[in-house]
């Protein structure tokens, strides 16, 4: 276990992470920020220099998929994957989908999965340092379970309690359910609100889209302060409208209607002060990238 992994272990047992979880009344404050701030300094060492994304599927779907009330119009959309670049080392944040696992699904658009980009997912879930998803449904956590490394990708990756409960008794795809007997091979979590990770890093609980979902703040050398906010919603016009996902989207995936509303009203305030980073919104990582907030494409040089 790396030296950041023991840390933050340690710290978010002194945090009360090892508590069980409960309701989280009241915590979308406007002191939570400071409160982010302060847990990304606890674990010391140098900053990470940049946050890169791979995207996997590109392609279009009209915004009245994405948005509730959204118009017919086409919006490029995308499954995501993050890697988060240290001088000596990377954290991957999310871990990607292949083809026969999306297909296994039965439903859903007709999307063509890159085998290169897959492929190349998984050169850097091998070599990370750790990994962690955003959620349990498959397109963010299949390539730390459908894997044939996952002898050495499972004793880095992170899982929250609530993640793999998801992914043990009820995952959103078959083929991504997790075997009871295999769930100790990862390192299971559970923390109360923050859980700091590395330098500048930190968990941030957030239910609701999923039982497990939580977001990734990372604070870079360079000062740059970027939130990976997960699917809380698909399209970034839903944090500017303070709009979710479709109801009948929502009612299928499961979803905490009340609890999502909390965290976009919060994201909605916090716009001016962090990047906000969403997997599936295919323009605003576009424009992300195109302002230096996000590097195109994966680096997996060691140093």
């Amino acid at each position: 276990m790396n030296r950041y992994l023991a840390l933050s272990l340690f710290l978010a047992a002194s945090l009360g992470g090892a508590s069980p979880m409960r309701a989280q009344t009241g915590v979308w404050t406007d002191s939570l920020l400071g409160r982010i701030r302060v847990a990304a300094t606890m674990i010391p060492g140098t900053l990470p220099g940049s946050i890169h994304v791979l995207r996997l599927a590109p392609g279009e779907v009209p915004q009245s998929v994405f948005l509730d009330g959204g118009s017919n119009e086409p919006i490029h959309v995308t499954f995501s994957v993050f890697q988060i670049r240290f001088t000596d080392g990377w954290i991957m944040v999310d871990a990607g989908i292949d083809q026969n696992t999306f297909a296994a699904r039965g439903t859903g658009p007709d999307i063509k999965i890159s085998q290169d980009n897959y492929e190349l997912i998984q050169r850097a879930l091998v070599g990370a340092r750790s990994i962690v998803v955003t959620h349990e449904h498959d397109d963010h956590v299949a390539g730390v379970i459908r894997t044939p490394a996952r002898n050495i990708i499972a004793p880095k990756t992170l899982l929250t309690r609530a993640q793999v409960q998801t992914l043990i008794e009820h995952p959103n795809n078959p083929s991504v359910r997790l075997d009871a007997s295999w769930s100790d091979k990862y390192l299971v979590i559970d923390y109360d609100l923050l859980y700091p990770l590395a330098p500048g890093v930190v968990l941030i609980k957030a239910p609701g889209h999923t039982p497990g979902s939580q977001m990734v703040y990372v604070h870079l050398a360079s000062g740059k302060e970027i939130l990976l906010i997960g699917d809380i919603t698909w399209a970034m016009a839903g944090i500017e409208l303070q709009r979710q996902k479709p109801e009948g989207a929502s009612k299928a995936l499961g979803e905490d209607r009340a609890a999502i509303q909390k965290e976009i009203e919060w994201l909605h305030n916090a716009r001016g002060k962090l990047n906000l980073v969403n997997g599936h919104d295919g323009d605003s990582i576009a424009a992300q990238i195109k302002q230096g907030v996000l590097q195109d494409g994966l680096d997996l040089q060691h140093p």
